[in-house]
């Protein structure tokens, strides 16, 4: 593989090595206050995929195959020789789930973050008709696809409340970075085809049949609180816990994907679990050290 130019921060001076994956149309300045509590046990690889952030452009299909290659030829540049750590939250899980299934050699353990499943097409065969006209795959595609095509002063108007978030977070010159991560409509061109290949990724990781049987810990949302949410954005209660049940099925059997697996639920918590329990993420995280 061609090298690649990558958008990275190396933080921390722990033995073990540490490496995490965003989720879908997130920044790493979202995971700074956990790392700045990390950085005395871990040192911490953040990078955005290539379309995010500074990185470059993306050169091959946005595929979690693709993606976990990537991210080996950066780990390959920067000189991770030791055994590590990788976590991903959301999508970021399912490339993890993918790069486990390919370099499983190189992982001292996983921790997925409420992951996306590779089965994650059992929750469009329930009966929600409400949440699947918001959410279904071909709306987040369509969605992103109308966004990339917007000028920026348009997605930092779309993308205010997100911007604005950040502002008690980081640095003012990290929340320059931030905006210009936001307001870019190569982010939502590349989101857009990370979604459009959801189905392919799945397939190739359950093609790939070995998991590693390493200390793997799931760590999954408070369907309570999620379902409280769903609501909120008026989709009838029933669709949402039939949702958030499936949800939670689908975290168990991730967890049950190596002998060493076992599942946390993060009381309190809904999809960002980061933001919301970091504690119970920097505690888990000590358990694999």
């Amino acid at each position: 593989m061609n090298e690649l130019n990558f958008d990275y921060k190396i933080i921390g001076k722990g033995k073990t090595v540490l490496v995490i994956e965003t989720g879908i149309g997130s920044s790493f300045y979202d995971w700074y206050s956990l790392v700045e509590d990390l950085k005395e046990d871990f040192t911490i690889v953040l990078y955005h995929r290539c379309g995010y952030g500074k990185s470059q452009d993306p050169k091959t299909s946005r595929t979690t195959k693709n993606i976990s290659e990537e991210l080996d030829s950066l780990l390959e540049k920067i000189g991770i020789k030791d055994k590590f750590i990788l976590i991903g939250h959301s999508f970021g899980g399912l490339c993890v789930q993918h790069y486990a299934k390919i370099y499983p050699y190189k992982l001292k353990g996983i921790m997925l973050i409420d992951s996306t499943s590779f089965n994650f097409e059992q929750l469009y065969m329930l009966d929600t008709p409400v949440m699947k006209s918001l959410i279904s795959i071909d709306k987040m595609v369509e969605s992103n696809i109308n966004s990339s095509k917007k000028s920026k002063e348009e997605l930092r108007e779309q993308n205010r409340d997100i911007i604005s978030a950040y502002e008690n977070r980081v640095s003012d010159s990290d929340m320059k970075l931030v905006e210009e991560f936001f307001t870019s409509s190569r982010l939502h061109k590349t989101i857009a085809e990370e979604f459009q290949n959801w189905d392919i990724d799945s397939n190739e990781i359950k093609d790939i049949d070995e998991f590693p049987n390493i200390p793997l810990i799931v760590i999954a949302r408070d369907n309570k609180v999620t379902e409280r949410g769903w609501v909120k954005y008026n989709i009838p209660e029933k669709e949402a816990i039939l949702y958030e049940n499936q949800w939670r099925k689908l975290q168990i059997e991730l967890s049950e994907l190596s002998e060493e697996g076992g599942l946390i639920i993060a009381e309190n918590s809904d999809h960002e679990i980061y933001l919301d329990r970091p504690d119970l993420i920097i505690q888990s995280l000590k358990t694999l050290i």
